[in-house]
């Protein structure tokens, strides 16, 4: 297969708007872990993505699991896990 499934494109658009977030806030050290070159089929949609913002790491996973979008995100206080994306939008923007 190749390219993203089409149910994952709206988890793959707001990764993609959270590295354009990064890098409006200068961030260092952006990591991006994609394991699909992997054979690991489970997954509809895995990617991590950490940063530093200033000394501040912040991690963000974009997960779907049998067609369910759910965002953890990380940061030196605070943890949220199974977001949707509506509420991950609220919590950056």
């Amino acid at each position: 297969m190749s390219g993203i499934k089409k149910i994952a494109r709206p988890l793959n658009k707001i990764k993609n708007e959270y590295l354009q977030w990064l890098k409006e806030k200068n961030a260092d050290s952006i990591d991006i872990y994609n394991p699909k070159t992997e054979s690991d089929e489970e997954w509809d949609y895995y990617v991590v993505v950490s940063a530093f913002i200033e000394d501040i790491l912040y991690t963000v996973y974009f997960m779907m699991w049998h067609n369910e979008i759910n965002i953890d995100y990380l940061d030196e206080e605070n943890r949220y896990n199974k977001m949707s994306i509506d509420d991950f939008k609220q919590l950056l923007w």
